[in-house]
């Protein structure tokens, strides 16, 4: 049963100059779920490093599935040799910021899909935390 009532799509240019635009409607679908202050910080943060990551030339799709606790985000497509290294665990230097790690620390799951075109679409999920 799919427990999402609310599906936004938007298409963005990977330009940098876009950034702050994604942040703030990444933070206006947060808001929606009633996230607390760390929580959209945290979905931000993840939506951010991954657009980093797939360059700044050509466009992405995102697509924010809102449920009543939770966003779904399906990011792509991306360049699926680009993004696969980085999240690559291979030899990780501690303390080393990288995407896996951040990924791993600021959304509940996430994970990799095939896109249109030979790219890729990441999935990421945040849930609402306790009151």
């Amino acid at each position: 049963m799919n427990d999402f009532g609310e599906r936004i799509d938007l298409e963005s240019p990977l330009s940098g100059d876009f950034q702050a635009v994604v942040r703030l409607i990444v933070g206006g679908i947060a808001e929606r779920v009633d996230f607390a202050f760390e929580e959209i910080d945290d979905l931000q943060l993840a939506v951010e490093r991954l657009l980093a990551e797939a360059g700044t030339t050509g466009s992405v799709c995102l697509s924010f599935e809102v449920g009543e606790d939770r966003i779904r985000t399906r990011i792509g497509p991306l360049s699926q040799s680009k993004v696969a290294e980085a999240l690559q665990d291979g030899d990780m230097v501690p303390g080393q910021l990288t995407l896996r790690r951040i990924l791993e620390t600021v959304v509940d799951s996430f994970g990799v899909d095939p896109g249109d075109g030979g790219g890729i679409v990441v999935r990421l999920e945040k849930t609402k935390g306790p009151a």
